[in-house]
């Protein structure tokens, strides 16, 4: 099982209790504690003890996840988003920890031991976390600087025409419509763009309330659909587009809402806490959507990590990525009583765009994890679900979002950035243009595995919108082939 978010952000310290010993005084996350006379230490030599490197970790009671180491030689190194408290970087010593205070009053340190290197920027070693000094979790971990693939430019096939920082927060996600973007910014609300011209493209409004959480956003008719951490499904009307005036949440049920997908006039909603379910709201009228159905996915276990974390909807058909369980398919012919019909479970499903390519009914799934790729699903036969295809850049960077075009896939590939698929022929899915808008030297870099493009739109207007993380938004466009 893979423990979604675990290493990837400062909320380690609500994940696990650890344990409890006062008797004594340990301090096995220490170097000293550490045996590593197995070890190629000589191999250490050649770490380029310096950027930022994407880890993944291998717990011994079978657990895992991804996170983020961010090197340096002064105080702005890091470990999974929290400062180095202590590090020693030498010709045969890599080792790098980090101290925090959990809400219990007790010293949590995450530590990373390297043994061996097998090249300037590929990595391995021992994890550790201790409570109190007391050894808490532990396993291997691998690691590989975050750089520019081999031979790639900045872009190629692509040109960026505009691109606007947001005020402040990190953009979550995007919806283009009727000339405008609406950008949700997490804790800082929602932000408004002017993109009718979009190499003046500029922002002339925002939206916050209270201390919610923006995740996502959709456009129907002139209502804005917010997707919230804090009250579920919150509305926005767009009577004046510039200005998005809250309408009311529905408080009723009030969870956690990740991402939105629109088909006709059913809205579906993934909350993935604290029930791990897809609502269902009907939305002929817009302004007053009406539930319809709370669907678990058969078969699939939230309290397991078996979550809906992104949905789609295409026909009678909704796709629901479910982290571990895969990607599902159910029957939504009558709303109020979806059926699973199917499911593929190649890897933990993070996003999928879906739709009909030539004659065949495809979805392209993608992971959020170490090793993670893109997988092109026949699912003209949810019962039988096949692949036909994949696509893979490196393990070490993964998938946020995607969206389907004709016969081209837009993918927010994080630290690779934009890439532009041809998958006329699904079986061998073919690059045809990128953009690698990530850079080292950003501000907020190497606090997560999570870092880098995390959206992509193409409303049909010849331009590709886009977010990320540290640069906000991003409008390009496509250039002919030399």
């Amino acid at each position: 099982m893979r423990r979604f978010f675990l290493l990837s952000s400062t909320l380690v310290l609500a994940l696990g209790c650890g344990k409890d010993d006062n008797s004594k005084n340990k301090a096995e996350c220490h170097l000293a504690a550490i045996n590593l006379s197995s070890c190629q230490r000589s191999t250490l030599a050649s770490v380029q003890a310096n950027g930022v490197w994407n880890v993944n970790v291998e717990l011994n009671d079978g657990t895992g996840s991804a996170g983020a180491l961010k090197l340096s030689g002064g105080s702005g190194a890091q470990i999974l988003g929290l400062p180095v408290t202590e590090q020693q970087l030498t010709e045969d010593t890599f080792y790098m920890a980090a101290d925090v205070v959990d809400t219990f009053g007790r010293t949590v340190r995450y530590s990373f031991t390297g043994c061996s290197a097998t090249a300037p920027t590929k990595l391995g070693g021992t994890f550790r976390r201790c409570v109190d000094g007391e050894l808490d979790l532990q396993g291997t971990f691998s690691g590989a600087r975050i750089e520019r693939n081999t031979g790639e430019a900045e872009s190629s096939g692509l040109e960026l025409v505009k691109a606007l920082t947001l005020p402040r927060g990190l953009p979550k996600d995007l919806v283009v419509s009727g000339g405008y973007a609406y950008v949700p910014a997490g804790v800082e609300g929602l932000f408004v763009y002017d993109v009718r011209n979009p190499a003046e493209a500029q922002q002339v409004g925002a939206a916050k309330r209270s201390t919610d959480v923006y995740n996502d956003v959709l456009v129907k008719d002139t209502t804005l659909f917010v997707a919230t951490q804090g009250s579920g499904l919150s509305l926005y009307s767009l009577e004046n587009p510039a200005a998005p005036v809250f309408l009311r949440a529905l408080a009723d049920p009030a969870v956690d809402v990740s991402s939105l997908a629109l088909e006709g006039n059913l809205l579906f909603a993934a909350s993935p806490s604290p029930n791990g379910e897809v609502l269902i709201f009907d939305v002929t009228t817009a302004a007053q959507p009406k539930l319809v159905d709370r669907y678990f996915v058969e078969g699939a276990e939230p309290l397991s990590g078996e979550v809906p974390m992104d949905v789609a909807a295409v026909g009678n058909r909704l796709y629901v990525s479910n982290w571990t369980f895969g990607l599902s398919v159910s029957d939504i012919t009558t709303p109020s009583t979806p059926k699973l019909l199917g499911r593929f479970a190649g890897g933990p499903a993070r996003t999928a765009a879906v739709g009909t390519v030539g004659d065949r009914i495809l979805a392209f799934t993608g992971g959020e994890d170490w090793g993670a790729h893109l997988s092109v699903l026949d699912v003209a036969s949810p019962a039988n679900v096949l692949q036909v295809g994949e696509f893979r850049i490196r393990p070490e960077v993964s998938i946020r979002a995607m969206t389907l075009s004709g016969t081209k896939l837009y993918v927010a590939h994080y630290q690779d950035g934009l890439r532009v698929l041809d998958v006329s022929n699904p079986s061998v899915p073919r690059q045809v243009a990128y953009y690698n808008t990530w850079r080292e030297t950003d501000t907020g870099r190497g606090v997560s595995f999570f870092d880098g493009l995390n959206s992509v739109s193409v409303p049909g207007d010849g331009y590709v919108y886009a977010t990320e993380s540290s640069r906000g938004l991003l409008i390009f466009r496509e250039t002919p082939a030399p």
